[in-house]
């Protein structure tokens, strides 16, 4: 089975060193918007220039600023 691939947004370092240890793919999402299975971001983080680049409706978009990391790992884990 592939690994999951996440995007995570660089100011949330912490989500992306735990998502590592659960097993995950993790990247930047200003270095990579490329297949990618799921993508964090806090609040208000996406603008108009992001909705644009993750306009993929099968990508699993997560805010942090409303799930906790053990919820932010189950819902990537469902996908």
């Amino acid at each position: 089975m592939k690994r999951k691939v996440v995007g995570v947004a660089r100011p949330l370092n912490e989500i992306a060193q735990e998502l590592i240890q659960q097993g995950f793919d993790v990247t930047d999402l200003q270095e990579n918007n490329k297949g990618l299975d799921a993508l964090v971001y806090y609040d208000q983080m996406i603008n108009e220039g992001f909705k644009n680049m993750t306009s993929n409706d099968q990508i699993l978009r997560i805010n942090a600023a409303e799930h906790n990391i053990d919820q932010i790992v189950e819902k990537i884990k469902e996908i």
